[in-house]
């Protein structure tokens, strides 16, 4: 009896030793046929075209560009930088900023400086004559000054100053002789001038003036002598041309034609009736400011 227990203890030991064996194999397998499985349906997954996890990027370009544009009234220097942005869904975003400098013309530097002072001296020239046919003078000199106020970049007006002093002249006919000693010309007059190229170095204008004017003239026939005087209104115009050396410094040349209504008939008694008139070229220097 005591035999038979012990060794129905020891069978029953022996079972449960096998049965957990078995157990242990059955959870290891059951590890490894699922891990088999998830492998093949990840395959299966990749296989039918399921997107992988992408990486959101943004990319920015940087551009610079100098441009430089250049005219009479002076140059525009440009500096254009611009950024393009595109995003991970490829959309592009363009936007720059602009960065100019003007630098301004010598002719534009000159148009600033609005005042203007000039003197001129030249040769004046007179085809009046007397009741003999003969010219009361010869060449002579002649002079000028300005004041002007540019009102604009092509318009100036002020005043004006003029002296016309043409050379004696002597006429001997046999024993008649005839002398015009003195002859000259002043004027004050509301001048101005109207340029016709404003943004050149080299100017083309028109001088035009209107004021009050005054001749004398002084003569002599053998002992008799005679001076005279007249006042009267007068106008000149001409053109000239000046090149500006600085932006306040200019030369240049002109011509004026001057008409006075004054008669000669008044000035002498050898005259005809006539209103003067002279033509008269000038070297012009002066400054703005």
């Amino acid at each position: 009896m005591k035999k038979l227990l012990v060794f129905a203890v020891g069978a029953l030991l022996a079972a449960q030793t096998a049965f957990a064996q078995q157990g242990t194999r059955s959870a290891s397998y059951q590890q490894r046929a699922g891990a088999a499985a998830t492998q093949r349906a990840n395959e299966a997954t990749l296989k039918q075209g399921t997107p992988k996890l992408r990486v959101n990027t943004t990319t920015t370009t940087t551009s610079v560009y100098d441009t430089s544009v250049r005219n009479k009234k002076g140059t525009t220097d440009s500096v254009i930088v611009e950024q393009s942005v595109t995003n991970a869904q490829g959309q592009t975003t363009t936007d720059g900023d602009v960065y100019e400098s003007f630098t301004p013309s010598k002719a534009a530097r000159t148009n600033e400086n609005r005042m203007e002072l000039s003197v001129a001296v030249g040769e004046t020239y007179s085809y009046n004559k007397d009741n003999r046919s003969d010219r009361y003078g010869s060449n002579g000199l002649a002079g000028n000054v300005n004041m002007l106020w540019h009102t604009s970049p092509h318009f100036a007006l002020g005043v004006d100053y003029m002296a016309l002093h043409p050379s004696s002249k002597t006429y001997t006919r046999g024993a008649e002789s005839r002398n015009y000693d003195d002859i000259y010309l002043h004027a004050v007059s509301l001048g101005g001038k109207y340029t016709l190229n404003a943004w050149n170095n080299l100017r083309v204008y028109i001088p035009m003036g209107w004021g009050m004017m005054n001749a004398r003239m002084k003569t002599q026939s053998g002992a008799a002598r005679a001076s005279h005087d007249k006042w009267g209104t007068g106008f000149y115009a001409g053109l000239g041309v000046q090149y500006d050396i600085t932006a306040r410094l200019f030369a240049g040349l002109e011509y004026r034609y001057t008409y006075a209504f004054i008669s000669d008939k008044d000035l002498s008694s050898y005259g005809r009736d006539k209103d003067l008139q002279y033509h008269s070229a000038f070297l012009r220097v002066g400054m703005r400011f």
